[in-house]
């Protein structure tokens, strides 16, 4: 336990004189009006339950543009969709990119994905893909006779249910639908639960987007996020070697079996394609491929 307090201690200390080094360079900056903070914790301790209720109130003392400092993040607080405007349409290129998160991390394949990764030559690349191969109208429509498949089961389904007076939990079945066509538009074909995890697709999905939207130590106070205090990058790393696996027997699948002329392709197949090709201003192989049919997937599903 002694030594645990003593690297508790270092790692104060630490803080304490690298915030003072910061404070000097802030200190020489024009900054929007906000509240003095405490040491480390900055403005934390304004925010409680509903932070969007405490921007609210702090904007009425402060302003419409304030500054706040989140443990050691500066942070730029906008209650203006005027100066909204300015941020994100005047200037979108000064702040396109998005820092660097935790979550997205580990189980996007180091941001590799179009929401999160740096603007730049490959978000551009990323973007045109989507928008011309895999979520234009033409590769929407030609999945439509695979929907309607989908769509006959289920009321074939829902019909012999109702002849045999057995109740059916229709929420679970529209979800089932939902996971189904999307499985055959990402993957080229429906997989049961049990092939992905045993929690199932959809329990897996929701683990991710709950550790993604949770708030970690580190985000605040980055010097910890070695210590993982929470135990939440073990979890992400946990989920990330799920839909990991899973992806690989996927790609190694696809890349053994071939198209029939004139066969729909899924979108596992089209970015295969762009691989062999190799074409555009970055190159892309198989992390890029599992982080942007993670994204698909999950728009899909969730």
């Amino acid at each position: 336990m002694v030594w645990i307090w003593i690297t508790f201690t270092f790692v104060v200390i630490a803080c304490l004189l690298l915030r003072a080094l910061l404070w000097k360079t802030h200190s020489k900056k024009i900054l929007p009006p906000g509240p003095r903070g405490f040491p480390i914790l900055g403005n934390l301790n304004l925010l409680k339950q509903n932070p969007h209720h405490d921007f609210d109130k702090l904007a009425k003392k402060y302003g419409l543009l304030m500054y706040l400092r989140l443990g050691f993040v500066p942070t730029i607080v906008v209650s203006s969709p005027e100066v909204v405007a300015q941020f994100l349409k005047t200037h979108n290129l000064v702040f396109a990119s998005r820092p660097l998160h935790e979550a997205w991390k580990h189980i996007s394949y180091e941001q590799r994905n179009l929401s999160f990764t740096a603007y730049g030559p490959y978000w551009r690349n990323i973007r045109k893909i989507f928008t011309l191969e895999l979520l234009s109208n033409a590769k929407i429509n030609s999945f439509k006779s695979m929907r309607k498949e989908e769509v006959n089961l289920l009321l074939n389904f829902l019909k012999d249910a109702s002849h045999n007076c057995t109740a059916i939990d229709l929420s679970v079945k529209i979800s089932s639908l939902s996971v189904g066509m999307s499985c055959r538009m990402v993957f080229g074909k429906k997989y049961i639960d049990k092939e992905f995890d045993e929690r199932g697709f959809k329990a897996v999905i929701q683990e991710w987007m709950v550790l993604a939207a949770t708030q970690k130590i580190s985000y605040y106070v980055p010097y910890l996020a070695s210590f993982d205090l929470q135990g939440l990058t073990k979890c992400m790393k946990a989920v990330s070697r799920v839909f990991d696996a899973f992806f690989e027997k996927v790609i190694n699948k696809h890349m053994e079996s071939k198209k029939e002329e004139g066969e729909t392709k899924n979108f596992v197949d089209v970015m295969l394609g762009i691989v062999r090709l190799n074409k555009g201003e970055c190159h892309i192989d198989r992390p890029h491929i599992k982080a942007i049919i993670l994204v698909i997937y999950q728009f899909f599903v969730a």
